[in-house]
């Protein structure tokens, strides 16, 4: 990597990626993610960024046959991941509400346009079954 290489937006955007990623994993503080946010939307090189990373563990990078690097795709979602939200969105109750928001944020990460239809399509379906059960008791609890 040539350090003074500009980094671009999508190189910024995987280093805050990386970042709230470290967060989750209880690597940073939320004081620590603000700021090595607000660095990594800051930087201008690709040295600026690699410094903003500086102590988290390093992601193995994929290389093609030309010796370039590719960004690697994360696996499709296991059937377990699958029936364990759909379960979730019929069984459990206020399961419409949180399968809706847990579809919802996912969608917000994700780049595969499958997965995103995926996403999109359990989100219409917990926002309508949503929508039938409040006006479920509506008409049948409170007599409207």
């Amino acid at each position: 990597m040539d350090e003074s290489t500009l980094a671009s937006t999508a190189d910024r955007d995987r280093v805050v990626a990386r970042l709230a990623e470290a967060h989750v994993d209880g690597r940073l503080s939320v004081d620590e993610l603000d700021e090595l946010t607000g660095r990594a939307h800051a930087a201008r090189t690709l040295a600026d960024l690699e410094v903003v990373t500086t102590g988290l563990p390093r992601l193995p990078t994929p290389v093609d046959a030309g010796g370039g690097a590719v960004v690697a795709s994360p696996g499709p979602y296991s059937g377990g991941q699958i029936a364990g939200m759909t379960a979730l969105t019929i069984v459990v109750p206020m399961g419409r509400l949180i399968g809706l928001v847990t579809a919802l944020s996912l969608m917000r990460g994700e780049q595969l346009p499958e997965r995103r239809r995926m996403l999109r399509t359990w989100a219409t379906v917990c926002a309508v079954l949503l929508t039938i059960e409040v006006i479920a008791i509506l008409v049948f609890v409170v007599g409207l």
